[in-house]
This record gives structure tokens, C-alpha cells and sequence, in this order.
């Protein structure tokens, strides 16, 4: 074989093996565009699990805390419409306007997530009325309650003092004294009911306290007078 001929064959060896290396190197650079799009998808497929499960998370929390939040709403209604009975004044509205329901909706629109926020401001805001609701002054007991309670005291210590004293007696006079005792304790109590809430209530409701303090003295002589009748 000549020179020539050779020279000829190395030529088309070195081309052929630059043509094998071009290939390569396209093969080698589709396969790093195919790994790098691979990668991209897989992190896009993760970043989506990541968001779905958090907004799953969010929409579980939010369902929870919903319950919690409408039981007390419900009873700060209770109390606020107690308040407005014993103040005598008419209850205030407390149904959202259209305008207010409309704002809310447009807060929640974000998601699950953002529903959640909403929640917990919302429970920040109940606990708030809460604490407004425990300070707010509750009305006092009526004149009439107030004296009820005193003349009805009173009444229970003469009845105790007269059944002590009349069992102490003889059976034979026990009528009498029980008459006696009933009726100067009776009159005893009234006088200091009738003080005592003058200076409490200013508002004596002399007639209630009357019949409160007779009324067990009376029945009591009776009982006394009975007994002694059937022995």
C-alpha cells in the first residue's frame, strides 16, 4: 500500500472518530437536559404534596376550631340578652349587615389556610368579649328581694326562740305561752325588719314583712295549741 492511500485512511479514521465524538457529546447533553427537566417536575410534584397536605392540615384545624367558637358566640348571645332583660333595655342586634358579611366572605376567599387566621382572630376576638362580658356590672337584688331576705331571717329566729322557749314550759301552759312568745317575738322582728330595711333597701314593704314574720308564729301557736287539745 502507498503513502497516499494511507494518509487516506488515517484521514477518514480521524473523521469518523470525530463524528462518534460529536454524537457523544449530543447524546450526553439531551440526557442532562432530560435529568434536569426530571428534576424540575419532581421538585414541582413535591412543592404540590407539600401545599395540598398543609391546606388538608389547615382545613382539619379550622373544621375543629369552628364548634368551639360557635358554643361561645352563642352563649356571649345568652348573656348579653340577660343583661339587656335585667337592665330593661332592648336587645342589640347582633346579626351581621350585608356590608359585614360580605367583608367576611372576601376574608376567607385565600384558602384554607387563610380560614384558619380568620379562626383564630376570631377566637382572639370572642375571648376579648368574654372579658368585657365578666366586668360588666350585674344589676343588683330588687328592694323587694333584699327585704324578703331579712324580714324571712328574722322570722326564723323568732320561730327557732319561740319553739325552744315553749318546750322549756310546763305541757299545761304551753298554749298560752306559745300565744305569748309568738306574739311579742313577732312584733320583736318586725320592728327589726322594718329598721333594718329602711336603712338597707329604703323600701320597707312593711305589709310582706308582716305576713312573713306572722305567718310561722301563727302556724306555729296553732301546732302548740293542737298538741295540747289531743294529748
Amino acid at each position: 500500500m502507498s503513502d497516499a492511500a494511507m494518509d487516506e485512511d488515517d484521514a477518514t479514521m480521524e473523521d469518523g472518530g470525530s463524528a462518534m465524538s460529536d454524537g457523544s457529546r449530543q447524546m450526553t447533553g439531551a440526557w442532562q437536559e432530560y435529568l434536569a427537566a426530571a428534576e424540575r417536575l419532581d421538585a414541582v410534584r413535591r412543592e404540590a404534596s407539600t401545599s395540598v397536605a398543609t391546606e388538608q392540615a389547615a382545613l382539619r384545624a379550622a373544621r375543629e376550631e369552628l364548634p368551639p367558637i360557635r358554643a361561645r358566640l352563642a352563649l356571649q348571645q345568652q348573656r348579653m340578652a340577660e343583661m339587656a332583660t335585667a337592665s330593661g333595655r332592648p336587645m342589640p342586634p347582633l346579626a351581621p349587615t350585608p356590608a359585614e358579611t360580605t367583608s367576611a366572605e372576601r376574608a376567607v376567599s385565600g384558602g384554607p389556610a387563610v380560614v384558619l387566621a380568620a379562626l383564630r382572630q376570631a377566637m382572639s376576638t370572642v375571648d376579648v368579649a368574654d372579658g368585657a362580658l365578666a366586668q360588666a356590672p350585674t344589676r343588683p337584688p330588687s328592694a323587694t328581694t333584699r327585704n324578703l331576705a331579712v324580714y324571712g331571717g328574722l322570722a326564723a329566729a323568732a320561730l327557732l326562740a319561740q319553739i325552744v322557749f315553749v318546750l322549756l314550759v310546763d305541757e299545761r301552759t304551753r298554749p298560752f305561752y306559745a300565744g305569748c312568745t309568738g306574739f311579742l317575738l313577732g312584733f320583736g322582728a318586725f320592728g327589726i325588719g322594718w329598721i333594718a330595711t329602711g336603712v338597707i333597701s329604703r323600701t320597707r314593704t312593711a305589709a310582706m314583712g308582716l305576713a312573713v314574720v306572722a305567718l310561722p308564729l301563727v302556724l306555729s301557736t296553732a301546732v302548740f295549741a293542737l298538741l295540747w287539745l289531743t294529748r
